[in-house]
């Protein structure tokens, strides 16, 4: 392309002579993701869906726009069947597409949803009446099309006993108490982002630069509502009550405290100011969290200046007791004791076994995990405080005889609490506790006995592990291998019915290959090769004799456990932690890893080289954890080592397939690791299990995790001691 031809693009003058077509904010996305490619490296259409999460068709349907304002300005767009689309020019054309993109009038379109979510953040942000015309010019909609979202809206907010005003000559304003108008908003603000973007937000964590800006605008409307110095002054007193209460909150239950307290704090900062009742708000002050809100709001008066009323401290303490997620034996409650949510408990679970037709009496662990899980439920539904439920729709769908049957028992949560209805979140969750007792119920039918399988047997391996116990109750880990020792005619011999790996095989075994957090690609494969191997399978399941040879301690037991509690201990005594600002990629953390536990270079290369190799084989990014698995066997280490590099600023992997926030390094000897082994895989496992522990590595807590980190260790030290006493189980 010429000089020539790039001015007179640029040239005010003649801009609406070479520009007819106009581009919408989702066709300029588009044009900047294809500038990034080359026609040695072109882009399909499902990678550009997936970055921007719009289906194929959605971006098909856009393409024939875009090819036509390609084609005005002189750009070279060149279709490969089979291979993808590509921008077939040079860098610095590339570099012109994106300044032309810049001075492009954008078209908003919005979607029905988007624009019935934008009108609403519209109507709660005003302060004063709107008139029609305001609406149907920004959104470009007819008067009949803003009447129907108008309905509609109309429906979402009376569930908050909010209403829609719509008068002749003045406007379209909204009428509501001020508790009723800070619910709905915090609603939205769910709405406008999904939770793991809320949570990002609140951590302060940046879009990447290839970021399309079409991804940033949610983030811009959440900014009507919060105040990042406000978030960020909230954050900091909430984690102090933690320790103060003696409790923990789940990431939900921390965001719904974040968020709805940084509403208060904006609201009362623009006068509007909350009014409880008196009966209400005397009940909260006499309950002990009030006095963790009391702290809380000296705190707020002081950090940003302001006067936090009595009301509003009830609403702080409000909230502290729908978010609480553990209680003491001797907890002043609001509502009925704790018996009685025991006995609605049961008999909700009566309730549920009888439409099932499942027997569920005897399952302890389902009736505590639901009276710990109502316990706080009560709470949010006697306060009014609505909580999200990311699987809502997953479990409605692939669960609908088990959420009905617990919305039948719900109707006694209802007259308990004596709300007008009890929201399908809620439901959800409860849903959720009876799923996973009638699941393991189902399944016991149709236990499998596999074997585990990763590069080195330590690290993805025993993740793995922990995620197919939590997918499937049926499935039984009977050993968990590396993939260099795999001794076929052993398995056979000891009734592993398949392996389950990391990586591929090359054995003549029935086997599945998946990811360490399992995809529902990878769940179909299994659920596909259990169909097969029961078919296969002998009628007759293996003879199991227990004998009681293993009730005395031995001599080589005590070698065996104190071995255990010498590496539990040097990798305590051996910890590391490393906070870096910023790093490009994931190969670029290994010199960093590599110098953790050594400092010559020699020995780092060594480490550095061992640990590219396992990377080769499969990469061990843990999407679900957002963080590296690195790990190895060397000579350079003795004993087990443990350690994190944590990242203040996390990057987007390059295939933008999620962000990395950190990296875990687990080094073991090369040799005589049986023991070494186990402990690096407890850890691995943990690391899944425990949200915790995710959250003290991501927050670069370094006390709270190895605290954490010690009490894990410990029960499985006990564990092991006390496997010595059991009788063994011979095949």
């Amino acid at each position: 392309m010429t000089s020539k031809g790039w001015f007179l693009k640029m040239s005010p003058s003649n801009e609406n002579a070479n520009r007819k077509t106009n581009l919408t904010a989702r066709q300029k996305a588009i044009i900047e993701i294809l500038t990034k490619f080359t026609a040695t490296n072109p882009v399909t259409i499902s990678t550009i869906s997936e970055k921007l999460k719009l289906s194929s068709r959605t971006i098909l349907r856009e393409m024939p726009q875009i090819e036509r304002w390609l084609s005005e300005n002189e750009f070279k767009f060149i279709r490969k069947p089979g291979v993808g689309l590509v921008l077939d020019e040079s860098l610095e054309n590339q570099k012109k597409i994106l300044k032309l993109l810049d001075v492009e009038v954008i078209q908003k379109v919005y979607s029905k949803e988007q624009r019935r979510k934008f009108l609403l953040g519209e109507l709660l942000a005003s302060k004063e009446p709107r008139k029609s015309f305001y609406f149907t010019s920004k959104f470009k909609i007819s008067d009949g099309t803003l009447s129907n979202d108008l309905d509609i809206l109309g429906k979402w907010l009376s569930t908050y006993q909010i209403k829609i005003i719509r008068k002749q000559g003045l406007g379209i304003y909204l009428e509501g108490t001020e508790e009723n108008y800070r619910q709905a908003i915090a609603n939205v603000v769910y709405d406008f982002m999904e939770e793991k973007e809320i949570l990002s937000l609140l951590s302060g964590y940046q879009a990447a630069e290839d970021t399309p800006k079409i991804e940033i605008y949610s983030h811009n409307k959440l900014l009507h509502f919060l105040d990042e110095k406000i978030v960020k002054v909230v954050e900091q007193l909430l984690s102090e009550t933690e320790q103060k209460l003696k409790i923990k909150y789940t990431d939900s239950a921390y965001i719904g405290l974040v968020v709805h307290i940084s509403l208060a704090i904006k609201r009362i900062q623009n006068l509007e100011k909350i009014e409880m009742e008196q009966q209400k708000l005397q009940k909260l002050l006499l309950t002990p969290e009030c006095s963790v809100a009391e702290e809380i709001a000296q705190g707020l008066s002081e950090q940003l200046d302001i006067e936090i009323p009595v009301d509003e401290i009830g609403f702080i303490t409000m909230h502290l007791l729908s978010a609480k997620i553990w209680f003491s034996d001797d907890d002043t409650m609001l509502f009925d004791k704790k018996s009685n949510v025991k006995e609605l408990v049961k008999n909700m679970i009566v309730i549920v076994e009888q439409i099932l037709g499942v027997s569920l009496k005897e399952n302890e662990e389902l009736y505590e995990d639901l009276v710990q899980h109502i316990l706080p439920a009560i709470s949010r539904l006697s306060m009014n405080v609505y909580i999200k439920n990311a699987q809502l729709q997953i479990i409605k769908e692939n669960y609908k005889d088990i959420f009905d049957a617990t919305e039948k028992a719900c109707e006694l949560l209802k007259e308990f609490t004596s709300v007008k209805e009890i929201p399908e979140t809620e439901i959800a969750f409860i849903a959720m506790h009876f799923g996973a007792a009638v699941e393991k119920l189902r399944s016991k039918q149709k236990q499998f006995c596999i074997a585990v399988v990763c590069p080195t047997g330590m690290g993805t391996s025993r993740m793995l592990a922990a995620n197919l116990a939590k997918e499937f109750h049926n499935l039984e880990i009977c050993c968990i291998l590396s993939a260099l020792h795999i001794d076929t005619q052993k398995l056979a011999e000891e009734g592993i019915d398949f392996i389950v790996s990391t990586v591929e095989l090359d054995v003549n075994y029935t086997y599945a290959y998946v990811s360490p957090i399992l995809t529902e690609q990878d769940k179909l494969l299994l659920t596909d090769i259990m169909k097969k191997v029961q078919k296969t399978k002998e009628k007759k399941p293996a003879t199991v004799k227990f004998t009681n040879t293993a009730k005395y301690t031995t001599k080589q037991d005590i070698i065996y456990i104190t071995n255990i509690g010498i590496e539990i201990i040097q990798l305590l005594n051996n910890l590391r932690f490393l906070v870096i600002q910023r790093i490009a990629n994931t190969w670029d953390i290994l010199p960093l890893a590599g110098r953790m536990f050594t400092k010559e270079k020699e020995m780092t290369d060594m480490v550095v080289m061992a640990l590219k190799s396992r990377e080769m084989k499969s990469e061990t990014y843990i999407s679900n954890l957002e963080i590296m698995l690195f790990h190895c066997k060397t000579d350079v280490v003795k004993h087990c080592r443990f350690g994190y590099i944590g990242l203040r600023e996390p990057f987007c992997r390059k295939d933008g397939t999620g962000w990395v926030k950190g990296a875990v390094v687990m080094l073991t000897p090369e040799y005589e690791t049986e023991i070494c082994l186990e402990v690096m895989s407890t850890i691995s496992g943990a690391l899944v299990e425990s949200e915790e522990l995710i959250t003290y590595l991501h927050s670069i807590n370094q006390q709270a995790f190895v605290i954490t980190l010690e009490q894990y260790l410990g029960q499985y030290y006990q564990k092991c001691f006390d496997t010595l006493h059991q009788p063994k189980k011979i095949l």
